[in-house]
C-alpha cells in the first residue's frame, strides 16, 4: 500500500468504502473549545489544490483537469473556469496553482499538470509542466504557455506539483523523483526531487544557487527531497516551509534553504534511511539539512503515512496556541495537526486540531483569515473560531 501513492491510497479506500488502518486508531473527532468546521464546494471531484481570489471567490483544481469555481457563498459554480487535458494514472493530474502576483489587473493563471493526449505540444509520454493561463481579450477562455516543460513523471506517483510567488516575485515549484529515481534528488543534473526557482517567463534567475554549476540544471535551488508535493510561505519571517512525503517510516517538515541538501535517499525523517529506529539526537547529517518537525508511521502521538503541508494561521483570531502556528495534515491518517515555530523555524510545540479530517491534500489561509484545508474526498472547509 505504501508504494500506491498518496491518490492512489484515497481512491482504493473509497471505492472500497472502508476507512483506513490509521484511521481506525483516531480518537473520535472533538474539535478544540470554540473551533467549528465549515464546509465549501460541496460536490468537486477529487480537489487537489486552491487560490483566493480579493473578490472571495475560490478557484480550485480537479484532478482529471478540471478549474472551478467556488462562489463567495460556499457553492460550486457549474461550469468549469477552464479544462486542461491531463493524465490521471497514479498520482498525475493537475496538481497545482497560483495566481499572477498582478492578477487582479492581468488575470494571468499558472499550473502544474501531467499532459494528457490533447495537451498542447504533446509527445506521446505523460510529464509534468508549469503552463501560464492569459485570459483572453474577448473574455472566451484562456490561453495557454509553457513555462517550463518536461518535468518527469516517470512511475505516475511522486509528481510534486506545488506552486507558489516567493517574497521575491519568482515562481517556486515542488517536484518529486517521479516514483522510479530515488539517486536523482541528490544528482543536480536533473529536475527530479527538487525545489525549482525560475521567473514568471520561463527565464531562470541568475541568483540560484547553482547557476554557475557545470552541468546542473540552473532551476534548482533545493535537493534531495523525495515528495515534496506541498509547501507554503511563512510571513512572518519570509522563508518557506516544505511537507516531504517519506517511505518506509518517517514524513517531515523541512525549513527550505537556498542550495539545500534535505538528504533523500539517504535519510528519511530523523535517520538514516537504512537505521529508520535510530536515536536522531546522535545522528550526523553530513552537511545535509534536518527536518524541523518529522512523525513515524506506525507509533507516537502522530501516526500517518502521507503528510500533506500546510499553512501559517496568520493574521487569524485563533487563540494561542494555534494562532500563527503551522497547520497541516496527513492524508492517509485524515487528520489536521498544528505545530509552533520560533523565528528560526524551530519547533517549539505539536497539538492536535481535527482528527476526522477526510483526506486533506492541500492547505491555504484565506483573505478571512481563517484556514482552508482542500479535502480530496469532494470538498473545501474552513476552521472558524469563535471566542
Amino acid at each position: 500500500m505504501r508504494w500506491i501513492g498518496v491518490f492512489g491510497i484515497v481512491a482504493i479506500l473509497s471505492a472500497l468504502s472502508v476507512t483506513s488502518p490509521m484511521r481506525a486508531q483516531s480518537a473520535p473527532n472533538t474539535l478544540p473549545t470554540g473551533f467549528t468546521r465549515e464546509t465549501l464546494g460541496a460536490g468537486l471531484n477529487e480537489p487537489t489544490a486552491m487560490v483566493f481570489e480579493n473578490n472571495g471567490r475560490i478557484l480550485v483544481t480537479e484532478k482529471d483537469g478540471a478549474i472551478r469555481v467556488v462562489r463567495p457563498n460556499g457553492t460550486l459554480r457549474g461550469k468549469p473556469l477552464h479544462t486542461l487535458s491531463v493524465n490521471t494514472y497514479s498520482e498525475r493530474g493537475l496538481l497545482g496553482i497560483a495566481l499572477d502576483p498582478n492578477y487582479n489587473t492581468n488575470k494571468t493563471i499558472y499550473v502544474y499538470y501531467t499532459t494528457g493526449p490533447a495537451a498542447k505540444r504533446y509527445n506521446g509520454t505523460p510529464e509534468n509542466r508549469v503552463a501560464r493561463l492569459k485570459k483572453r481579450k474577448d473574455g472566451k477562455g484562456f490561453k495557454e504557455k509553457i513555462i517550463l516543460d518536461h518535468i518527469p513523471s516517470t512511475g505516475g506517483n511522486h509528481n510534486g506539483g506545488d506552486i507558489h510567488f516567493g517574497f521575491d516575485g519568482k515562481m517556486y515549484i515542488s517536484v518529486g523523483e517521479s516514483g522510479c529515481c530515488p539517486d536523482d534528488a541528490q544528482g543536480l543534473d536533473t529536475l527530479r526531487g527538487k525545489i525549482l526557482r525560475i521567473n514568471s517567463n520561463g527565464t531562470i534567475p541568475s541568483d540560484n544557487p547553482f547557476y554557475n554549476t557545470p552541468g546542473a540544471r540552473q532551476e534548482t535551488f533545493a535537493y534531495g527531497l523525495r515528495n515534496p508535493w506541498r509547501f507554503t510561505k511563512r510571513e512572518s519571517n519570509q522563508t518557506y516551509i516544505v511537507s516531504d512525503v517519506g517511505a518506509g517510516t518517517w514524513e517531515e517538515i523541512n525549513s527550505l534553504e537556498p542550495g539545500g541538501n534535505y538528504g533523500w535517499p539517504q535519510f528519511e525523517g530523523p535517520c538514516p534511511f537504512s537505521n529508520p529506529g535510530c536515536n536522531p539526537n546522535t545522528v550526523n547529517y553530513g552537511g545535509t539539512v534536518k527536518p524541523a518537525h518529522w512523525y513515524h508511521h506506525s507509533n507516537g502521538t502522530e501516526t500517518g503515512t502521507v503528510i500533506a503541508g500546510g499553512v501559517f494561521a496568520e493574521d487569524s483570531n485563533y487563540p494561542a496556541p494555534y494562532a500563527n502556528a503551522y497547520f497541516y495534515g496527513d492524508t492517509n491518517a485524515g487528520w489536521v495537526h498544528a505545530v509552533t515555530m520560533d523565528g528560526n523555524n524551530q519547533v517549539t510545540g505539536q497539538y492536535d486540531l481535527d482528527d476526522d479530517a477526510g483526506a486533506p491534500v492541500a492547505f491555504g489561509r484565506g483573505p478571512d483569515g481563517n484556514v482552508y484545508v482542500v479535502n480530496f474526498g469532494g470538498s473545501i472547509f474552513k476552521y472558524v473560531y469563535t471566542p
